[in-house]
């Protein structure tokens, strides 16, 4: 068994496919093209079977994309995650599936069938530009009917606090649900990514030459020597950080990979840990890789940029 791993808890990033093409999205244009575009039932049965056979996750989490366009696939997931004891079992979604009463109605059930206890619903000014809040209160009622447990989970520009237009249109559109009992969690702020970096140029941090910091002084990041949440893609790859893959769970046997994981195996994350970005930046230096002339909006951004550069060299 790794020592620098263990699984808490199982994403799944269902799809990177969307119903809508909100400004604000960290996908970008190219990876909703990607294929398969949701990852496979069998494989991810497997997985999960595979997964709480060696460990003891407590929640499991279905994303995307928008994951209820494969609706069989994540009722799949959430069948199998309760049935080998997986306690927590949520989805993200924007709630803007079928339009129809009938296929409202057969949604709701069909989730909570499977499994579903929890139900985070994105809804801000940015995912009102294409699903009518009348939809989200239409399939939300039905949820929780259902009797599954619902949040908000907006998105705030800069922060809930600041205001702009944005953040103005996401207090109207709460404002227009605040007679369903659903409280709002925390939700997210913009992030410097996909299509934000197009859309939302002025509400972004400045970016500075070479940040420097260590993983745990990012929120929600773990270390790479003490991971607990593993995130399977569509396509199949196990990954522990923003573009850090150890490996393909359709190509390779996943127990393997996740007890034999040493992240002192990786140099860039061997350099992470001994001295966070700025350790990182010395070793791609050595490699002949430096900092980007534009400068970076965060420690993120700085080590995919360095990691992604290194590994082209490499390859």
């Amino acid at each position: 068994m790794s020592i620098y791993l263990t699984v808490e808890r199982i994403e799944f990033v269902v799809t990177n496919r969307c119903n809508s093409n909100c400004r604000h999205c960290l996908i970008d244009k190219n990876k909703r093209k990607s294929k398969p575009a949701a990852v496979g039932i069998e494989l991810a049965i497997k997985v999960i079977k595979e997964v709480t056979g060696k460990f003891s996750p407590q929640s499991l989490m279905t994303f995307g994309g928008e994951p209820l366009l494969f609706p069989d696939v994540v009722c799949a997931i959430h069948r199998t995650a309760r049935d080998c004891g997986i306690a927590k079992r949520e989805i993200i979604t924007n709630a803007g599936w079928q339009k129809s009463e009938d296929d409202s109605r057969e949604m709701a059930p069909k989730l909570a069938e499977s499994g579903v206890t929890d139900m985070a619903i994105s809804v801000d000014g940015f995912h009102r530009e294409y699903i009518p809040t009348t939809v989200v209160k239409q399939n939300v009622s039905k949820l929780l009917d259902a009797g599954i447990s619902v949040a908000w989970n907006p998105c705030w520009v800069i922060s809930k606090e600041h205001n702009n237009p944005w953040n103005t249109r996401t207090r109207a559109v709460l404002s227009e649900l605040s007679h369903l009992p659903v409280p709002e969690s925390k939700g997210n702020t913009v992030q410097p990514a996909g299509n934000a970096l197009s859309f939302l140029g002025e509400y972004l941090p400045k970016k500075t030459a070479s940040p420097d910091g260590k993983c745990e002084d990012v929120p929600y990041s773990s270390k790479p020597d003490r991971i607990k949440v593993i995130s399977i893609e569509s396509n199949g790859d196990i990954s522990i950080c923003r573009e850090f893959s150890i490996g393909n769970a359709g190509k390779q046997n996943i127990i393997d990979l996740l007890e034999n994981y040493d992240p002192y195996q990786f140099p860039e994350m061997a350099a992470i840990l001994q001295g966070g970005t700025a350790k990182l930046e010395e070793y791609a230096h050595e490699k002949g890789v430096i900092p980007a002339a534009g400068g970076y909006y965060s420690i993120c951004d700085k080590c995919v940029d360095l990691r992604r550069r290194l590994r082209d060299i490499a390859i």
